[in-house]
């Protein structure tokens, strides 16, 4: 058995992905930044492997000659494989690692963009540059505060759990499964009832993965739903919330701010006005700060790819998986 690995592993967690591995595996590191779908070299790689860890185009996976059986992602998000019109391989196996991975890191740039935000600091840095010693006005508390979250997984949970310290009235998370119990939250709602929330929610905060009922899903019409004077936060996929409908609210006042690190398209064209907005944060897709981010992020990464790579080895059925 042949396993490539394409993701950027430090050494150390290659070598616990060989143990996990078996000696009679080879594994092999080919790191691939950005990989092309006419990547010859990679190409020829794949042709050899029988799993893959790692993200590799698309249509190399759907080539004559390529036989992977399993695609380990270490994203949480596959949608770029499981809505892409040409579609995932018929009989190979796609897992990731939500639910596991990013919560942790992912929910601290939330709240660190939430209080960037109350307190005036994105405000106070902008008026840095210039020297300005000017009293900005009154911040916002989160003392008391409504928090609406879309999304209770993994990562909605983690946000619901940090900002639980912060004394916030009601923290409510939106999902498929109410029945479901989750950490960190007072109250679960679907997604149907959470726009009934929004105008009494004083902090919005979006986590969700990309499905058709959640594309679009803030337009003018929802974004002024929000309670005047509301902050939203973007951290699920960039379809979420409409830039130029998010501009056109934040341009008026109707919202204190917002904070997106996905956009759509992606990354956001240089034209896009919400770029020249001062009451918004753009951040470049980092939230999730894996490989080269955050330490802790690619030490749970690496731990879900050892456990499924061990399962895998076994028999036995895998871990997180999509496909």
């Amino acid at each position: 058995m042949e396993i490539l690995v394409i993701a950027p592993f430090k050494e150390e967690h290659m070598a616990r992905i060989r143990e996990a591995a078996g000696p009679d595996a080879t594994v092999v590191q080919m790191v691939v930044e950005n990989p092309k779908p006419f990547d010859t070299r990679l190409h020829d790689a794949l042709a050899r492997a029988d799993v893959v860890i790692g993200e590799p185009p698309l249509k190399l996976l759907r080539a004559d000659d390529v036989h992977v059986k399993w695609v380990q992602s270490t994203w949480a998000g596959t949608d770029v494989y499981t809505r892409s019109v040409a579609g995932f391989p018929q009989g190979m196996v796609l897992t990731n690692v939500a639910g596991a991975a990013y919560g942790h890191v992912i929910s601290q740039y939330v709240v660190g963009q939430i209080l960037a935000i109350t307190q005036n600091l994105a405000a106070y840095v902008r008026q840095q540059s210039s020297a300005s010693w000017n009293d900005l006005g009154p911040n916002m508390s989160l003392e008391g505060a409504n928090v609406l979250v879309y999304g209770a997984g993994d990562i909605g949970q983690c946000v619901a759990k940090r900002l639980s310290g912060f004394d916030c009235n009601r923290i409510v998370g939106v999902c498929r499964d109410i029945a479901r119990p989750r950490e960190g939250f007072d109250e679960l709602v679907t997604l149907q009832r959470a726009e009934f929330l929004l105008p009494e929610s004083h902090v919005v905060v979006g986590c969700l993965p990309n499905t058709p009922e959640t594309a679009r899903y803030f337009g003018e019409r929802r974004l002024r739903l929000i309670k005047q004077g509301g902050v939203l936060v973007n951290v699920g996929r960039g379809n979420f919330v409409d830039c130029s409908a998010l501009n056109t609210v934040l341009s008026e006042g109707h919202l204190r701010g917002a904070a997106i690190d996905v956009t759509d398209p992606e990354p956001l064209p240089v034209t896009a006005p919400l770029w020249r907005n001062a009451r918004c944060i753009i951040t470049p897709h980092i939230a999730g700060g894996a490989f080269g981010h955050s330490e802790g992020t690619e030490e749970r990464i690496c731990q879900i790819c050892c456990d499924n790579l061990r399962r895998y080895v076994a028999g036995q059925e895998l871990a997180h998986r999509v496909i």
